[in-house]
């Protein structure tokens, strides 16, 4: 699913970023792009970072 059509950023692209270290929406902007023309991504891909880096602190439950 394209995220910012302006750049034609991908849900992938940003996966990508993220994968690859951005923790931040500035550091997603300086990686890709995404909501530096128009702006109307910006919610989306702020969301889509929140999900993503909050998935990744989840701790693994313990098999006891």
């Amino acid at each position: 699913m394209y995220v910012c059509v302006c750049h034609g950023i991908s849900e992938k692209r940003l996966d990508q970023a993220i994968s690859e270290g951005a923790r931040s929406f500035e550091q997603l902007q300086r990686c890709t792009g995404v909501a530096t023309c128009c702006g109307a991504c910006e919610p989306c891909a702020r969301e889509l970072l929140d999900q993503r880096t909050l998935a990744s602190c989840q701790p693994t439950p313990q098999a006891s």
